[in-house]
């Protein structure tokens, strides 16, 4: 499968060197199987077909592409809605009339969306942002019915009935945590790891970024290293065990924004927030708050407009009868800081 990496940045965030991913959606590149085999004549005409039935979507250039279904697996914090607002406005602005689900985390609800969706037939594709391996079997049916499959954000590692996938370098958020910290308290000192849940695709991602920046600092004493599962209150418990330890803690890492919510209470119970640097993923507006505060160093955004532009630019040329130039593409995460704040916020609709 061809890959590229797409560099999507704001004016002043900081710009980074591009890596192999982990699980990027599940997304490692080692993991990313075979792409779905080339279409016959008969559905290369279908499809066709079924792109002239939707007028619904008009492109600047006035053309219509048809229907596409996008699957999100939640929209249950800022980043999430703001990716299915971006992914809304894109399809529109690209002459795709889209249906928008979430899947409230639950597999064997998206399945069933995906299923409905394939027995419709108004679709000439699905992008699903993926809530587990399960899915798989909806991307069979999907094309076995002659439409177009790509995976968005969160992928899976077989991809055998996929077409295409975009995501977020996950494992480069987690090299940066690292290498930010090191830039920041030279490369000798005692850092706390906060890892997402135990097995969990992102886990494993972002945990490779960690591990590729320990192996290039080898003088990093990590001397925490647990699971938040994705929480402030379980992210609570593990690090208050920590801080009451006595033992001294220098810089903090956590896989994602929620976790870091519960790190920086105890920090505060500790009286020591705002003096130890940490750098998190998601850029929620608890955590824009507390950087702009000074208690934290950094958050790192998917770059949810980028990813979705590369989607349905990906999926556009599918359904014109072209070949996309890659098939597996992986966007730069953005890095918010003080320095950057009010840009971004000015850039996401003020949050």
């Amino acid at each position: 499968m061809k890959k590229k990496w797409l560099a999507m940045v704001l004016t002043g965030v900081m710009a980074f060197g591009l890596c192999a991913c982990g699980k990027e959606a599940p997304v490692t590149e080692e993991a990313a199987g075979q792409t779905a085999e080339g279409q016959t004549a008969e559905e290369t005409s279908d499809k066709a077909a079924a792109a002239e039935e939707g007028k619904a979507a008009q492109a600047g250039d006035g053309e219509s592409y048809g229907k596409i279904l996008f699957i999100q697996t939640h929209n249950n914090n800022s980043f999430m809605s703001y990716m299915g607002e971006m992914f809304e406005q894109v399809a529109a602005e690209n002459g795709f009339e889209c249906t928008h689900l979430t899947s409230d985390s639950n597999e064997a609800t998206q399945i069933d969306q995906i299923e409905q969706g394939v027995a419709s037939k108004e679709y000439v594709g699905i992008i699903v942002d993926c809530t587990g391996e399960g899915v798989t079997q909806g991307f069979k049916e999907a094309k076995e019915a002659g439409l177009y499959v790509m995976t968005l954000h969160e992928g899976v590692t077989d991809n055998t009935y996929v077409d295409g996938i975009v995501a977020c370098s996950l494992a480069e958020t987690g090299y940066q945590h690292i290498k930010l910290e090191v830039d920041e308290l030279g490369d000798s000192f005692n850092l706390a790891i906060v890892n997402g849940s135990e097995g969990h695709g992102a886990t494993v991602a972002i945990r490779e970024g960690y591990d590729r920046a320990l192996e290039e600092f080898p003088n990093i004493n990590v001397v925490f290293d647990g699971a938040g599962n994705w929480n402030a209150e379980d992210a609570m418990q593990l690090t208050g065990s920590w801080f009451s330890s006595g033992t001294k803690i220098d810089g903090i890492v956590c896989m994602n924004d929620g976790m870091a919510t519960g790190v920086r209470q105890v920090m505060k119970d500790n009286g020591v927030l705002g003096t130890i640097p940490i750098y998190s993923n998601d850029c929620e507006q608890d955590t824009l708050k507390a950087v702009e505060a000074g208690e934290q160093s950094g958050s790192f955004d998917m770059n949810a407009l980028a990813q979705c532009e590369a989607a349905i630019n990906m999926m556009k040329t599918f359904v014109t009868g072209g070949t996309p130039e890659e098939t597996e593409i992986y966007v730069d995460p953005l890095l918010v800081t003080v320095d950057n704040l009010e840009e971004y916020r000015a850039s996401h609709g003020g949050y």
